[in-house]
């Protein structure tokens, strides 16, 4: 039978679907269901006792490095690590070559307008070069685009690349999230009473987030917001601020 996520992401919400797209939808709970949603939350959600696992960091890597990238440079986007994660909660290593992540990759403006700084525009800011040996495509729905897949797994390694080419001048922003962020049943955990765990991605390469870049356009509604909880709306989704020249 076919499912359908709800997804929450910082800056919208969408569906994403068996059909691999995005729907960007206006509203999502009706109220007569709002006793049902919340009984069944209480079900599924699970106590999160002291032997559930905690939140995943996954590492992201952008490169090259540079003060600022010219009109035609290349970015890479890469996130690798090995099938056994060390959570720190329960002391003790899980194998996640069956989860389901989900990465989402969104890039938006820092210095436009804020409607227009709400909205990733991967498909206006640089151009996605497609690679077969990996599961990332780029997807748009109405005015807005991110690029989203899976990780690979070979060699009791997952991973996955992204490489853009930059064709827009300006001052820009990249996050990463995951759509299954929360979700026991993706996770492989539901049948012990877990909750599902928060997915988050933690830049490792480059060391400078280049944060202070957004804190010069703090009076724009987007940059503000994130600013004002820089820990859960920016460091938590990998970002990363960067001109283009």
């Amino acid at each position: 039978m076919d499912t359908t996520l709800v997804l929450f992401l910082p800056f919208k919400k969408f569906v994403y679907g068996p059909g691999n797209y995005l729907i960007h939808i206006e509203s999502i709970i009706m109220n007569s269901f709002v006793k049902f949603i919340f009984i069944f939350l209480l079900i599924s959600c699970g106590d999160d006792g002291p032997n559930c696992p905690g939140d995943m960091f996954l590492p992201i890597n952008i490169g090259p490095y540079k003060p600022y990238y010219n009109l035609g440079d290349k970015i890479v986007i890469s996130s690798k690590f090995n099938k056994l994660l060390f959570d720190e909660k329960t002391n003790r290593f899980y194998d996640v070559s069956n989860y389901k992540f989900v990465p989402l990759i969104s890039m938006n403006t820092l210095d436009s307008a804020n409607d227009y700084n709400w909205k990733s525009k991967i498909n206006e800011i640089c151009f996605f070069i497609g690679q077969d040996k990996y599961n990332m495509k780029q997807l748009s729905s109405g005015d807005e685009s991110a690029i989203v897949g899976e990780y690979n797994f070979l060699n009791d390694t997952l991973e996955f690349e992204v490489k853009l080419i930059l064709n827009h001048s300006g001052y820009f922003a990249l996050s990463t999230e995951s759509l299954s962020s929360g979700d026991g049943r993706l996770q492989n955990n539901y049948k012990f009473n877990c909750r599902g765990q928060e997915i988050k991605f933690e830049l490792l390469l480059p060391n400078n987030n280049n944060i202070q870049l957004m804190q010069q356009f703090r009076s724009k509604e987007r940059n503000n917001w994130i600013l004002s909880d820089s820990i859960n709306r920016y460091f938590n989704y990998a970002g990363y601020c960067f001109e283009v020249r």
